[in-house]
Order: C-alpha cells, then structure tokens, then sequence
C-alpha cells in the first residue's frame, strides 16, 4: 500500500468519529463558502461559526450584501479583526450581484479579497472540483507527514493521485479538522496520531512574524472604525485624545484607511465611514 493510499485511507477513516458539524457544511451555495471563508480567516472556526450566521441571516445573497453601507458591514464585523477582509467581501458582493458565480467560473481569484486558498474552497465544496485547500492547516499535515519542506508543489504534483475516486470536498474538510485538533502548529497531538508509524515528524521551526497586536497600527485601525460606527462626521483633531496615539502616525494611518476606501475625509477636518 503506497504512503498516499495510507495518507487517504486513515484520514478518512479517522473523519468517521471526528468530523465537526456546521450548517454550512452541507451547502453548496457558493456564497455561504465565500462568506465562511471570509470571516474564518486567521479566526478560530468556532468563533468564525457565530459571525457567519449572523451575516448569512442578514445576507442571504451577494445581492442583499451589495445594498448595505459600509457602516452597517462594520458594525456586523466588529470583533472580528482585519476590517478591510469586510470591506473587500462587501466589494466582491457588489460584483456578484450582477454577475453570477457560474458565469465567473472558474475564475473565482477576480474577485476582492479572494486568493488561491479562497478560490479552492469555492471551488471544493461548491463545484466538488477535484482540487486541495492549502490553508495553513493542510500544509502543516502535508508537510510533517510526507517530509517536504515545499508542501505546496506536493499537493499540486499528487492531488489527483490522492483524490482518485473520493468527493474533494469530504477530504479537504477533514484535513483541516486533523489539522486543527490533532496536528496543531504547537504541541501535536502525536501521542494519538493516527499517524504515528507513518509520519515523517517533519517539523519546520519558523520564527514568527506576526507583529504584537497591543500598540500595533493594526490596534489603532481598529479603535479608529470602532469610533466611525457609532459617531458620523468626526473632528479629526479630537481622534487624537480619544485614539491616544501620536499625530503624525495617526495621520499616516488615516490616509492609509482612505486610499483602501474604509473612510472620507472631509476638508481635512472632518472623517466618517465611507458610503
């Protein structure tokens, strides 16, 4: 039995007991995929969960998304983080209410906000394409298990041999869950890996780049669209004591939140969420 079949066959077989259910695992509206994919990034699924179904509620199609303001978006996004993943998605829903995903397909990547990963999810669980998500959950499993410090070209040099004769979607779905609860980026679970005679126990040690959120611009962004939601024509001047960050780098940031279209300013005096 060849290292592949293995691979396949014992991660199918552990999915029977430890598939995690959501409602939108069992649709394939593409737009509840996107909207899923979305709001999930660099977010815990759970958590990720809860958002989505408040914003499926509220927008059951790109064409009810693409009638709302920017303002209202943001107030529904708020908590989440990375606003501007809320201002392309609004973006992208204006372009799916004129044309369908059908009429895009397979191009899914002309859309704001949509990468490679994105595209694939889109096209796996809503077209069964034979494709392989590569979030950062499947390249970690591919990675460790098959020894290869490039997981990325081995999944698009044998992801056809691999997804002989099973729906792509069923497997993507449990890679990423093994690779959530089972095949963590700190402290695997390898004492009760499925894995365990297999695996190549590949283990690339990467220094972290993501910046410390406390302080961070990324934190001031936030503070600044928070404000914006509740309050319409703000005085810039006053951001300054309410925000508590220096002028020159709040100035920098504000102009950085404009050229992404997040917000108008007026006169140089006056800010507010773009409509």
């Amino acid at each position: 039995m060849s290292k592949q079949h293995i691979f396949k066959k014992k991660l199918l077989s552990w999915s029977i007991k430890n598939t995690r259910e959501y409602s939108w695992r069992n649709s394939e509206d593409p737009w509840k995929i996107l909207l899923l994919e979305v709001i999930s990034q660099q977010t815990q699924l759970d958590r990720a969960n809860k958002y989505y179904q408040k914003f499926i509620r509220k927008f059951p199609s790109p064409n009810e998304m693409s009638k709302a303001t920017k303002k209202e978006i943001l107030g529904m996004w708020s908590g989440l983080g990375y606003n501007s993943r809320a201002i392309r998605l609004h973006e992208a829903s204006k372009i799916l209410s004129k044309n369908s995903f059908d009429s895009i397909y397979p191009e899914f990547d002309i859309l704001p906000g949509v990468g490679e990963y994105t595209k694939n999810a889109i096209l796996s669980f809503a077209y069964n394409d034979k494709v392989i998500t590569q979030d950062t959950n499947v390249l970690r499993v591919f990675s460790r298990f098959f020894g290869t410090k490039d997981p990325k070209k081995f999944i698009i040099e044998n992801q056809k041999n691999i997804l002989k004769n099973i729906k792509s979607r069923k497997f993507n779905e449990v890679l990423m869950d093994f690779g959530s609860e089972i095949c963590t980026s700190k402290s695997p679970s390898c004492n009760i890996c499925i894995f365990d005679n297999e695996c190549k126990k590949f283990i690339q040690v990467k220094k972290s780049t993501q910046t410390t959120f406390k302080g961070s611009d990324r934190e001031i962004r936030g503070k600044i669209i928070k404000h914006l939601i509740v309050n319409k024509n703000v005085d810039i001047s006053s951001l300054n004591m309410i925000i508590e960050t220096e002028e020159n780098r709040l100035e920098h940031i504000l102009e950085k939140l404009e050229s992404e279209g997040m917000v108008t300013i007026k006169n140089k005096k006056l800010i507010e969420i773009s409509s």
